[in-house]
């Protein structure tokens, strides 16, 4: 099963969340439209507390998502990060810091034209991560609207 967390502006019913159902993707998406950081973190790490997940999160969902995999890398099986704001500095992140965990498989997508959250961001986090770490960098924007099959496969590399 994957566990997605939407973006800031996002919704459980956005593109990519009907995208990878459509896939016959097994995906739990959960509302956290209107949360805060730390209240999506909270809920996120609430929902993965059976273990044995795929992780993913777009956008403000990417950076819950980072996090929530640096403090539980055991819950989960791998990490699909898409567009992550992982440049924003909002408590309790820690942008300069913030790694993939050892030997959590993972995945970053990102689009060279995102005017929303710097491609940069996701360099660097895949800077300060391990080897396990794969930055995929795409000809698109934020919203990822272009690159949905790459999400796609990637998720199914990751084991979905």
């Amino acid at each position: 099963m994957i566990l997605f967390a939407h973006g800031l502006e996002g919704s459980p019913h956005g593109t990519k969340v009907r995208y990878l159902h459509g896939a016959g993707l097994d995906l739990l998406a959960p509302d956290l439209q209107g949360l805060p950081l730390a209240a999506r973190i909270e809920r996120i790490e609430a929902l993965s507390a059976e273990g044995a997940v795929l992780l993913a999160g777009s956008s403000y969902g990417g950076l819950t998502a980072a996090i929530v995999a640096a403090r539980r890398p055991e819950r989960f099986t791998g990490l699909c990060l898409l567009a992550p704001a992982l440049l924003l500095d909002e408590p309790p992140a820690a942008p300069d810091t913030l790694a993939a965990p050892d030997g959590l498989p993972t995945i970053v997508i990102h689009g060279r034209q995102d005017d929303v959250c710097d491609v940069a961001g996701s360099r660097r986090y895949r800077g300060r991560s391990g080897p396990h770490v794969e930055l995929v960098e795409v000809e698109d924007g934020h919203r990822l609207d272009h690159s949905l099959p790459v999400i796609l496969e990637a998720l199914r590399r990751l084991g979905a």
